[in-house]
């Protein structure tokens, strides 16, 4: 089936390139939609440059992610020229700016299908699009013996140790694997520097860290070298909340152990492509018993990549989002 709409105009926060807005633009691409970017922090007259773009590219679509970046009014300006505009916000958070965004986009897209009758409170035209996974932008060349002796661990991580309270659970988490003995490795954004955090730091989960944010080809061999990738979603309770980090890490080959969210089971099969775990107790538990078990976590693993690249590419993804705007759009 063709598609109607042939140009879309993303509007994000470009500056790195795990942002989604590179990802999504792939997608797009790989499904013959002609796609430009704009970012509005890097613009100098952003509303001038926006207007701009949007008459020399006339694209059939504004698609602006998650930031408020791009003001509200300039999506009612692209509405009043006869471009459709739509939302993906891929976080569960609902802090105040973003309500005005979700009343004046025309399709508003969640990544938590949990929250989509919250979000219905204020545009009706809400639905649930999770995230993906992007093949290209994790290719492995080679695995060298230093890629072995930085990314090999028993147990990884790769996420976020702040201060915030999901992020202190999973420090708890995280220490357990380590007092248990397992070699542990993890990566991300540095640990705060606080007064309070000067022990955390150089105690033995401080001691364990990676020493940077990985992305790319990195990320896919962190993935591969690793018995277990373990994972925590920031919202467990939300149906279907589950973070994109999911998708890449499976997508990358690893065998990936999350705490669960509530509906993963209607996107992995547990203990067939992905296993979860409720408690502690139970994650050491089934870290015990599959770092025991070499071929069963191959299986799952290798189980829950085919899985990824049959259904959650961001090919299949924008497909996804397309065919939404077009039937809502008409």
């Amino acid at each position: 089936m063709k598609n109607k709409i042939k140009r879309i105009l993303i509007a994000d926060n470009f500056s790195n390139p795990w942002n989604l807005g590179f990802q999504v633009q792939r997608g797009l691409q790989q499904n013959d939609v002609e796609v430009r970017i704009f970012d509005p922090r890097t613009a100098k007259d952003p509303h001038a440059e926006l207007m701009a773009e949007m008459d020399s590219f006339s694209p059939s679509v504004l698609l602006h992610i998650k930031d408020r970046d791009l003001r509200v009014e300039w999506l009612k300006e692209a509405k009043e020229k006869g471009i459709a505009t739509a939302q993906w916000y891929p976080d569960i958070a609902m802090p105040e700016w973003l309500i005005p965004y979700v009343k004046n986009t025309d399709i508003f897209f969640t990544m938590a299908e949990g929250l989509v009758e919250e979000f219905k409170k204020y545009n009706l035209r809400t639905f649930w699009l999770t995230q993906a996974f992007e093949p290209s932008f994790f290719q492995v060349s080679e695995i060298t013996p230093e890629d072995i002796s930085n990314f090999a661990a028993d147990v990884t991580f790769i996420g976020t140790l702040g201060s915030k309270e999901y992020y202190l659970k999973r420090r708890g988490y995280l220490s357990r694997v380590i007092n248990e003995g397992f070699k542990f490795r993890w990566w991300g954004p540095r640990l705060p520097r606080k007064f309070s955090t000067i022990p955390l730091i150089f105690g033995r989960l401080g001691r364990a860290y990676g020493g940077r944010f990985i992305w790319g080809e990195e990320y896919a061999k962190a993935a591969k070298l690793s018995n277990v990738f373990l994972a925590f979603d920031a919202a467990p309770q939300i149906r279907k909340s589950m973070s994109d980090r999911m998708y890449i890490a499976v997508g990358c080959g690893a065998f990936y152990m999350c705490q669960h969210v509530y509906g993963i089971e209607d996107v992995f099969v547990p203990d067939k492509e992905i296993v979860t775990f409720m408690n502690e107790d139970e994650m050491m538990d089934k870290i015990r018993f599959y770092l025991k078990n070499d071929s069963l976590r191959k299986q799952i693993a290798y189980a829950g990549k085919m899985r990824v690249l049959k259904e959650h590419t961001y090919k299949i993804r924008t497909e996804q989002m397309i065919r939404i705007i077009e039937n809502v759009s008409g």
